[in-house]
């Protein structure tokens, strides 16, 4: 059986695109995240000291995120402070490297399941919002007791992407 190669133009008919490539048209909302980049950029910083042997201390960092639709060119600072404990009974220690990584690894995967596909009417504030639920629910699987905010502490110095 011989297939047939479907033409570009057929293809975008059929689904009434105006763009060859319709996820710049339709995933409109851009976080620009490029895996080990973020990671050693994210900086977390002691907050609360780890005292004694076991669990306890905490430590945070903070990321600025410029989301902006490319179809309404609507833009928005996602500022979000990421909170971690130093060490956990199931975790161990964190040093602050290996915090980073995993706020990365979770940071890459909601901008996959979030950002990426955003229909290009959502407001990159409502955006921001579902990216910071999907990341705190993926940061807290890894870490029991992390946190994601909105807003970041005066005193953390900001990571800053797609500026």
């Amino acid at each position: 059986m011989v297939r047939s190669r479907l033409d570009i133009s057929d293809w975008r008919a059929s689904l009434s695109l105006s763009s060859p490539l319709p996820w710049l048209h339709l995933s409109a909302l851009v976080l620009l995240f490029m895996p080990g980049c973020i990671g050693a950029q994210l900086k977390f910083y002691p907050v609360i000291a780890k005292s004694g042997p076991g669990p306890g201390g905490w430590q945070e960092a903070c990321l600025e995120a410029r989301m902006e639709n490319m179809t309404t060119h609507d833009s928005h600072i996602c500022a979000l402070g990421i909170g971690m404990p130093i060490e956990t009974r199931d975790n161990g220690y964190i040093p602050a490297w290996e915090a980073a990584e995993i706020a990365t690894e979770c940071i890459n995967l909601a901008s996959e399941r979030i950002v990426l596909p955003a229909p290009p009417d959502n407001p990159s504030a409502l955006v921001c919002l579902q990216f910071k639920d999907t990341f705190h629910l993926l940061l807290t699987e890894r870490v029991l007791g992390a946190r994601v905010n909105l807003g970041c502490r005066k005193d953390i110095s900001p990571t800053r992407v797609g500026f």
